[in-house]
């Protein structure tokens, strides 16, 4: 029996067809680009279309799946986050150092999820000419002469520090070392960025901003890896995050405030906080924190590398100096380890960068507006680029030896790399003499190390560390 249709059912149909015919189209073209972007490139499985990867890169083990998958699928692969975003992982050297020194630009995808506390801090500048004005600008805060400058104020924080360690010596009980660095470099930011005296180490566990900090980087990072977490704030992590901002930022806008009316300061330290208030993401770096205590849990399990570096701290400091002088911490071999901690376990993961149009660079066609992370774990211990990779060894630094360019760049890499790093190895590099020279120091029995990724890597335990005042 034929089905006759009427006039106004005929049209309604063609109409239907015609809003079909568009949607279909866009889902075949959407098919055929999501295989062949799967197809691309190596990666770890997929193991739901919606989710993509998400189950494995916001995992607190994701630093040792970085380093699996580079070994296991090669020197460029790809996760997704989801059906509609990737982000293809660099590990090739020759890549890194191409990409970084021609200063593709940054990943406006990926650093959006780090805004909330950044804001429009230099290292997550997309537009470059915007960027190239506030490096000029913070350029000066960071000469070498500025830096050295800065001695006093580090070393009048470090006698909180050695008082601090000191009671636990005489008292015979347990430092929790990591814990106490952050303290330690709250206390310095705010002296030089601010201005301010925090008394975030006499404070100890009740420091606010350290438990500020503790709700958001962990958070932070998950919404920079996967930046709808942060646009859409459906989780409670996420929720309080975003109120444990707002709180810092009012205590950072107080400390500006106060210090731009105190008459104490003079002229060249308001203008450096100034500086560094305005252009470098509330003025807290935890970047040195990390090899300051790797250093100490690597140098406390290798009796070889223990011997050297006390040689080298006792031969260079005397005994009974309490804070050495700039002179006194010219330590190589000091350097050395610090050279190979980060190598080791990396401090910042790297950099995300981006290519307007399809681009080859090395044979590999990188494509258009996709994240692109020149991403150091996996590259500083690639077993293909460093003898021994998963060895700790700091001998590998003596002078002459060869480095294969772009496998190793624990401050970023390229014209965008850390402007910050001369006063990063400073404060390491003085803390870590302070330490040594005065303390004998031991791991609590059966301790062992696990770090969690937050920004950057954190102990998932602490670093809990017995002391016992050094006699000679």
């Amino acid at each position: 029996m034929a089905v006759i249709l009427s006039f106004s059912e005929y049209t309604m149909l063609r109409a239907m067809f015609a809003l079909l015919l568009p949607v279909l189209a866009l889902l075949l073209r959407f098919i055929y680009r999501y295989r062949n972007a799967r197809c691309q490139f190596p990666g770890p499985p997929v193991t739901n279309f919606w989710l993509g990867n998400l189950d494995q890169t916001m995992a607190d083990d994701v630093y040792d799946k970085w380093l699996l998958w580079n070994r296991q699928y090669g020197h460029v692969f790809q996760t997704w986050n989801g059906p509609f975003s990737r982000v293809i992982y660099i590990g090739n050297p020759q890549m890194i150092s191409k990409i970084a020194s021609m200063n593709w630009p940054k990943s406006a995808v990926q650093y959006e999820g780090f805004k909330p506390l950044s804001g429009d801090a230099l290292f997550l500048q997309t537009d470059h000419e915007r960027w190239h004005r506030q490096r000029k600008r913070l350029a000066p805060a960071f000469q070498p002469h500025i830096i050295k400058g800065q001695y006093a104020a580090l070393a009048d924080h470090l006698t909180d520090y050695i008082r601090h360690i000191d009671t636990a010596a005489d008292a015979q009980t347990t430092v929790e070392l990591s814990s106490l660095h952050v303290l330690l470099s709250l206390d310095f930011v705010g002296t030089v960025a601010y201005g301010a005296r925090f008394h975030a180490i006499r404070q100890g566990p009740d420091c606010r901003i350290s438990r500020l900090l503790e709700t958001i980087l962990p958070e932070l990072m998950k919404c920079g890896l996967f930046p709808l977490r942060k646009t859409f704030p459906i989780l409670s992590k996420t929720r309080q995050m975003y109120r444990a901002i707002a709180e810092l930022r009012a205590m950072a806008a107080t400390a500006v405030q106060n210090a731009r009316q105190d008459a104490n300061h003079s002229e060249q330290s308001r203008k450096i906080f100034e500086i560094l208030a305005k252009y470098v993401c509330l003025c807290y770096s935890p970047l040195p924190i990390l090899p300051r205590f790797l250093t100490i849990n690597s140098y406390l399990r290798h009796p070889d590398i223990l011997a050297k570096l006390r040689a080298e701290v006792d031969a260079q400091i005397p005994f009974g100096v309490a804070i050495p002088s700039l002179d006194q911490v010219e330590l190589p071999y000091l350097n050395m380890v610090l050279k190979e901690t980060m190598r080791y376990r990396s401090t910042g993961f790297g950099t995300f960068r981006t290519c307007p149009v399809d681009s080859e660079i090395d044979g590999v066609v990188l494509p258009a507006n996709t994240t692109l992370a020149l991403w150091n774990p996996a590259v500083h211990r690639d077993p293909t680029l460093w003898e021994d990779a998963d060895r700790f060894d700091p001998e590998r630094w003596r002078p002459g030896q060869v480095k294969i360019k772009g496998s190793y760049f624990p401050f970023s890499y390229g014209p965008r790399s850390c402007i910050g790093q001369g006063l990063s190895m400073l404060i390491m590099t003085l803390t870590l003499a302070t330490l040594f020279r005065r303390y004998d120091l031991s791991l609590e029995p059966g301790f062992e190390m696990e770090c969690l990724p937050s920004f950057t890597l954190r102990p998932k335990r602490g670093l809990p560390v017995r002391v016992v005042r050094r006699t000679s």
